[in-house]
């Protein structure tokens, strides 16, 4: 069962825009990802049709709240050798679709803008990180890609990670919930591979896991789990 009404911000498109991109093929997408075109679409994802190395590529804004921080480029193919390529110059930030700040009672950090927009779809609060390697550091002293900053914008959020099931998620994700005083989600079931992957293949499972999860860590803190 969902939580909440999903708030991704929507945007303003049209079928086909000024700087060579359209949402046609969004039910495509929505087919192949078993995420909804409401939510697709309210996330500015469109199709590339600039002629260049991302005409027909999936665009994915990384917005903030006076604009958008780059665009990430995912290639449709998925038989391809590369899947993703960042705007030129575009350094690691934070995939925030909802534009999430400080205040949130509960945020659910992901690997991968498509884990976050089904964690969204699921009706949860989500932000994305894309890949493993942009995790913090151990040494606290030292700025990693994962910002001190943003730290602190989620200071006093329930703060919960799912990176992908395997080693190298299990491990960041545990990582990222430390460095976030949060929990790390351990319920994995039937060998999914990641959160889209399971929320494609059975919402309703990934749903009931999640309510579980989620209700056992606010119990064992002694707090009510809010939705």
């Amino acid at each position: 069962m969902k939580l909440v009404e999903t708030d991704v911000r929507p945007r303003e498109t049209d079928t086909e825009s000024e700087t060579g991109t359209s949402e046609d093929g969004l039910g495509r997408l929505a087919e192949q990802r078993g995420i909804s075109v409401r939510v697709l679409s309210a996330a500015g994802i469109q199709t590339d049709h600039g002629g260049g190395r991302h005409d027909g590529w999936w665009r994915i804004p990384y917005p903030h709240r006076t604009g958008i921080h780059k665009y990430r480029y995912r290639n449709p193919d998925t038989r391809a050798g590369q899947r993703y390529h960042d705007s030129q110059g575009a350094d690691f930030h934070l995939y925030n679709p909802e534009l999430l700040g400080p205040g949130e009672p509960e945020v659910w950090f992901c690997e991968g803008e498509f884990d976050t927009l089904a964690m969204i779809d699921q009706g949860y609060k989500a932000i994305g990180i894309h890949g493993v390697g942009n995790k913090p550091v151990e040494d606290e002293q030292k700025e990693g890609k994962f910002r001190k900053s943003w730290q602190l914008l989620f200071a006093g959020t329930m703060c919960f990670t799912i990176f992908d099931n395997d080693p190298e998620g299990l491990q960041a994700g545990r990582r990222l919930a430390r460095f976030l005083d949060g929990e790390a989600f351990d319920g994995w079931q039937n060998g999914y591979g990641d959160v889209n992957e399971w929320h494609k293949s059975d919402p309703e499972g990934l749903a009931d896991a999640l309510s579980r999860y989620r209700d056992g860590i606010y119990r064992s803190k002694g707090m009510e789990p809010w939705g």
